[in-house]
């Protein structure tokens, strides 16, 4: 048998690494747009350097989730450890959709500094992926799951299955925001159209928010 240690030291490890993957390559993303805007108008380096904070957040989540795991190690299910990693890690690649549509809102801004605020509205919307990753990772650690019966197993790896990859849907989020900000940049009055389809992608993120929740219920 596995050491139950084992394998929520595996749960952590996926929490801070997968939602760190996802980070490092939203903010490259988002940082090679900077560069090339810096070089042209240096004075336009802390507005990149804003637009580069946005896709790191997944992975401070990651992180916050690693450590409460580690805080948590003889009081919770070594299956609900894993599963809530799994389910902050996956989300967490929502942050690689926050770097594309980072990037899209700084080069908007660096033609017209008017359209900041459009700007990151639709750049923060594939934040709120990871947010539910974060808030299934919490539930699953403060003691839905105290046992290491079969269903209890399973259960805990359905629910940070569902949220983790449905979170996934921040990448098309991201895509189709950047998209958006290229549309409300040319014409402002495109915006609430363009929020409108930005969010789109985000409902099977909530559905995986929902199941997961559900299952969690089921079991309590």
């Amino acid at each position: 048998m596995v050491d139950p240690l084992i394998i929520g030291a595996i749960g952590a490890g996926l929490a801070v690494g997968i939602a760190g993957l996802g980070s490092g390559i939203g903010a490259g993303i988002t940082g090679a747009s900077g560069a090339g805007v810096v070089a042209e108008d240096p004075n336009k380096f802390g507005t990149a350097i804003v637009f580069q904070a946005l896709p790191q957040t997944q992975g401070l989540y990651g992180f916050l989730v690693a450590i409460l795991i580690l805080f948590v190690f003889k009081t919770v299910s070594p299956w609900a450890m894993f599963a809530a990693g799994l389910a902050a890690g996956l989300a967490g690649l929502s942050a690689i959709g926050q770097g594309i549509a980072a990037s899209a809102g700084l080069g908007a801004v660096a033609e017209d500094n008017s359209i900041f605020g459009k700007a990151m509205v639709f750049s923060v919307l594939p934040e709120t992926q990871a947010i539910y990753g974060l808030l299934i990772a919490i539930l699953l650690l403060v003691g839905v799951f105290k046992g290491n019966a079969g269903a209890e197993t399973v259960a805990a790896l359905g629910a940070g299955f569902a949220v983790g990859f449905a979170g996934l849907s921040g990448i098309g989020q991201g895509i189709t925001a950047a998209g958006a900000i290229g549309a409300t940049a040319r014409d402002p009055d495109a915006m609430g159209k363009g929020l409108v389809l930005a969010v789109m992608p985000e409902t099977f993120a909530i559905f995986g928010l929902l199941i997961a929740i559900l299952i969690m219920l089921m079991i309590k």
